[in-house]
């Protein structure tokens, strides 16, 4: 007996990224090279240059594969992005784009990290830098209705730095001297400003700090899986 399903999981529920890892589970790549990544309900899709003819035929396997488990493929909001060393980037003009109307860009959103064709976080650190400023009116605002320093320090550490030391592990090895200048200046300025303590540190510690916290714990990770072999 088939039971004809009729309803889905809601959109943003925690149910969500769950069950579509356990749906996913038998989504794998076409050929060994390729490689399927899938976060949530995210899925990226990395073919090498040596298997780049088989990329129509792994979209449509996937295309296949959602229709046989309820989903359907939206092509239009998937993206292809070609990354080539530079001395070959004229070459991937001539790499055709795959059919279904999935569009070529220069620039994806990973995971909330922009990513660029040149492998570079210089389009990151400006989308970055634009919302921070962002915040910054914010907390001129809050300023104006009397908000005490320490409150007002205590929203940019909880906004402005989080959102600069989003996945800066991941991203931080991309930026150019200029890039790190830019973010540098970007913190004098709200000390300036008063929105954060003089003692605040400079985006590089910052960077440096990142870095520490997340080898610490994948040791800690590692020393726990360890420990439950043992």
């Amino acid at each position: 007996m088939v039971a004809e399903i009729k309803v889905s999981v809601i959109q943003g529920s925690s149910l969500g990224p769950a069950s579509y890892i356990v749906s996913a589970a038998d989504l794998l790549p076409l050929t060994t090279g390729n490689r399927i990544f899938k976060f949530a309900d995210d899925t990226y899709l990395v073919v090498p240059t040596v298997d780049s003819s088989s990329r129509l035929q792994q979209i449509t396997l996937i295309q296949a594969w959602a229709a046989t488990n309820n989903l359907k493929l939206n092509c239009s909001k998937s993206k292809e992005i070609i990354f080539a060393a530079r001395d070959k980037r004229g070459n991937s003009a001539d790499l055709l784009p795959p059919s279904m109307n999935i569009e070529r860009v220069s620039s994806l959103r990973v995971l909330g990290v922009i990513v660029n064709d040149q492998l570079s976080a210089a389009d990151h650190v400006t989308n970055v830098l634009a919302s921070c400023n962002s915040i910054l009116c914010a907390l001129r605002i809050l300023r104006c209705h009397s908000i005490p320093d320490a409150s007002l320090q205590n929203v940019f550490q909880a906004t402005v730095i989080t959102k600069l030391t989003y996945c800066a592990p991941a991203w931080s090895d991309a930026c150019s001297a200029a890039d790190r200048a830019k973010l540098d200046s970007f913190i004098r300025r709200s000390k300036r400003l008063g929105y954060c303590s003089q003692k605040q540190p400079s985006f590089t510690q910052l960077l440096d700090d990142a870095d520490d916290s997340f080898f610490d714990y994948q040791d800690e990770q590692r020393a726990c899986t360890s420990a439950i072999c043992t």
